[in-house]
């Protein structure tokens, strides 16, 4: 689960990993449901997520690419925004993590939807402080048809036998299509994975 903000734009999700035929940091197929709600500056939108796809484990390196629908029901500010209602599409996302050595670490995650063609990616290169705790630099871009966000910023990171826990903050701007005037300030993350 998890929550973040920027310039009068705000979301929550939650959603939940499951490995059907075995645990969930082994080798095999998994299936993940997520949904969520988010406020911004042209309306609000419920989406939701359901993707199945598998997991593996290369020596240091950790793969998990999952596929599956998307669906979204935006309330726009403007009912002449074309972008009013419910729909879904295909997602497809892409995560890595790869363990450079035992102090370093880098993470990769990718997703695009057809839904709006809607896209994220964010990249973390962190440090561990000590087995439990890490920081370090993130960057990552995201948007849809209305806008893009690119943002940059630090985070750190605390993870324990069953789970782990995640703030970050930094710089996002923002770049609205159609002419509207785009906007950079601060924004902030934090997420909170539990493993069963």
């Amino acid at each position: 689960m998890g929550a973040e903000a920027f310039h009068r734009m705000w979301s929550l999700y939650s959603g939940a990993m499951y490995a059907p035929f075995g645990s969930v940091r082994e080798d095999g197929l998994r299936l993940r449901v997520v949904g969520g709600y988010g406020d911004h500056t042209t309306g609000t939108v419920a989406f939701a997520d359901l993707l199945l796809g598998y997991h593996t484990q290369l020596g240091p390196l950790t793969i998990k690419f999952l596929a599956g629908l998307m669906a979204e029901d935006r309330r726009a500010d403007d009912p002449h925004s074309g972008l009013e209602g419910a729909d879904w599409g295909g997602k497809a996302v892409l995560e890595t993590w790869w363990n450079i050595t035992d102090l370093a670490w880098l993470s990769a995650d990718l997703s695009w939807g057809s839904l709006h063609t809607a896209y994220a990616s964010r990249a973390r290169l962190g440090w561990r402080f000590s087995p439990a705790l890490s920081a370090g630099l993130e960057g990552g871009a995201a948007g849809a048809l209305e806008r893009d966000i690119a943002r940059v910023g630090a985070f750190v990171r605390y993870e324990w036998a069953t789970g782990e826990a995640s703030f970050s903050t930094g710089m996002a701007f923002d770049d609205p299509k159609g002419g509207s005037e785009g906007h950079s300030g601060p924004f902030g993350t934090v997420s909170l994975l539990m493993r069963f």
